[in-house]
């Protein structure tokens, strides 16, 4: 029974999930410092790989998924055409949507998660070249 709900609390846990991280990079258990790691990764895919593994599984991922909009959006912003840009915006917005009727601070987690790796999509997509960091 018990390894009957393991397996199934393995395969219902999201891949970004906390319960699949690597270990955090940072040793300072702090929102500033996870923030800052994620806003220094080389890579916008780096950042999502911290911020995966560093995630609180709670509104504390807000922060981080605003750290890695900071990394990551100056890669491609300006690249975007007019009808890029709406859609971009469209698709965060659409984040926050699929889960504003949900009560519990992990709804907030899934809202930030999915606007980050939709940013992380965006960076790959339009941005400069594979692992280089903005300027």
């Amino acid at each position: 029974m018990v390894l009957a709900v393991s397996a199934t609390l393995l395969i219902a846990t999201p891949a970004w999930s906390p319960a699949w991280a690597k270990d955090c990079p940072v040793t300072e258990d702090t929102a500033e410092v996870k923030e800052a790691a994620v806003r220094k990764a080389p890579s916008c895919q780096q950042a999502l790989e911290i911020m995966t593994a560093c995630a609180y599984g709670a509104t504390g991922d807000r922060g981080l998924a605003d750290a890695l909009q900071e990394r990551c959006e100056p890669e491609f912003v300006g690249k975007l055409s007019k009808a890029q840009k709406k859609a971009y915006d469209s698709e965060q917005k659409r984040c926050d949507a699929k889960y504003a009727k949900q009560s519990g601070s992990m709804y907030r987690s899934f809202s930030a998660f999915c606007q980050a790796q939709s940013t992380v999509a965006y960076a790959k997509r339009f941005g400069g070249k594979p692992g280089a960091k903005a300027r």
